[in-house]
């Protein structure tokens, strides 16, 4: 079972590239390494605060996340104005079918995975634009099941989620593996329904997480 966002596809401009632009627009400079480093501090940070977010209001998460962010990057500018257009760029871009790149690893060991006769699933605190993501990159066909949190009512870190999966697959939880690249989301929610949990830090956000950790989805072959 995977995560959707973050794990298999990413947003493509990415996080980094939108923030960078932003910023630019209001006249300031700053390197890919500083922003991927207050990125990385931020999801420390608000990770716990992350898994509680119901998917209805959002807004105030976001604006704290992006002011942190901010902060860390040394912007005495309008936070405020800056926010607003990170937030109107990202709400223009994020809902587009074709904003959505798939990760270089993810459809080689897809197909490994199904030619190895795996059950392949999808848990995702999203809205059927993954569906459809997945089916304009050609991915849904991997799956057996894709469960999205809009849909079922019922948002990851709750077990309830991860159970359903195993349900529509038919396996015990204990017999299922959970990657996903959120530490409070995936991991201990996988952990509360019984799965086993990978963590995919692509980043290394997590550096010291207690947990099975992966920096990219081909080293996952070492566990399977």
């Amino acid at each position: 079972m995977f995560d959707a966002g973050g794990t298999i596809i990413d947003l493509s401009p990415s996080e980094q590239e939108l923030l960078i632009r932003a910023l630019a627009k209001h006249g300031f400079r700053v390197e890919t390494s500083a922003v991927e480093k207050a990125l990385r501090k931020a999801w420390r940070v608000f990770d716990g605060d992350f898994a509680k977010l119901d998917g209805a209001q959002e807004e105030k998460f976001w604006t704290r996340f992006d002011e942190f962010v901010l902060s860390e990057l040394g912007y005495r500018g309008d936070a405020e104005a800056l926010v607003k257009q990170l937030s109107e760029e990202f709400d223009e871009i994020v809902p587009r079918v074709d904003s959505w790149a798939e990760y270089p690893d993810a459809r080689p060991l897809l197909e490994e995975l199904r030619s190895r006769d795996f059950k392949l699933g999808v848990i995702s605190n999203a809205t059927d634009l993954a569906n459809r993501v997945l089916e304009n990159l050609d991915m849904r066909k991997y799956f057996d099941v894709v469960i999205l949190s809009e849909e079922v009512g019922v948002r990851k870190p709750a077990a309830e989620i991860f159970l359903m999966a195993a349900r529509q697959v038919k396996t015990q939880p204990t017999r299922s593996l959970y990657v996903g690249d959120k530490f409070a989301v995936d991991i201990l929610g996988a952990r509360a329904a019984g799965m086993q949990a990978i963590l995919l830090d692509r980043n290394n956000v997590y550096p010291d997480a207690q947990c099975l950790k992966v920096r990219d989805l081909n080293a996952l072959r070492r566990f399977l």
